[in-house]
């Protein structure tokens, strides 16, 4: 179970730091083709919302893993 909890947190963890990194770039790519003035993180809010998320899962997946250990220990 120990195993499995790891396995799920690290590709939780990548697959949020991978949409971030996504996110950031595109809201930087965006922001030179705005005009002054107009906020690039509006359009790009579906991504970071899913990025927040992933890492609030993850480091839920994270205390789990570590409760299970220490009732195994």
């Amino acid at each position: 179970m120990n195993k499995k909890l790891r396995i799920l947190s690290n590709i939780i963890f990548y697959i949020a730091v991978g949409t971030s990194i996504f996110a950031l770039g595109k809201t930087y790519y965006e922001r030179s083709k705005l005009p002054e003035g107009v906020c690039p993180v509006s359009n790009n809010n579906w991504l970071l919302t899913i990025g927040i998320s992933m890492i609030i899962l993850y480091l839920l997946i994270s205390l789990i893993e570590w409760f299970v250990y220490k009732k195994n220990k």
